[in-house]
């Protein structure tokens, strides 16, 4: 009997915590919360919409540079050294830069690149070979 008796009294427990649940926080419709948000009163002109991410965006988190010869290659131009310093430095300290060289690229070259880079503070630097 006594066992009963506990039984039941868990199950008088978890079916007012259910409830307790349902009315106060509202779930599925049901309970105080759940009539909030029916009369929504906020015009189209109201609305936040998402931001959109553009490419010039997508630019600040990436950077490409092709090395070929003695040559710089970046968003399809042939830059100089200097140049190309100029339009990197439009990026985040912290964006992802990829080297690639081709089979004509001069080690120098690219090795003074990647010591421009280090000394502007961008470290996050990677060389791929094509």
């Amino acid at each position: 009997m006594k066992k009963f008796l506990g039984f039941l009294l868990l199950v008088a427990i978890i079916a007012l915590a259910i409830w307790a649940f349902l009315h106060f926080k509202g779930f599925g419709g049901f309970g105080k919360e759940s009539e909030k948000g029916k009369n929504n009163d906020t015009s189209v002109s109201e609305t936040t919409l998402p931001e959109t991410t553009t490419v010039e965006d997508k630019q600040l988190e990436s950077a490409e540079i092709t090395v070929s010869g003695n040559d710089y290659l970046y968003n399809n131009e042939k830059l100089s050294l200097e140049k190309l310093v100029a339009e990197i430095s439009k990026l985040d300290k912290s964006a992802e830069i990829t080297i690639t060289s081709d089979d004509t690229a001069a080690k120098n070259t690219v090795d003074e690149l990647t010591d421009k880079l280090e000394e502007l503070g961008y470290n996050n630097f990677k060389k791929a070979d094509k």
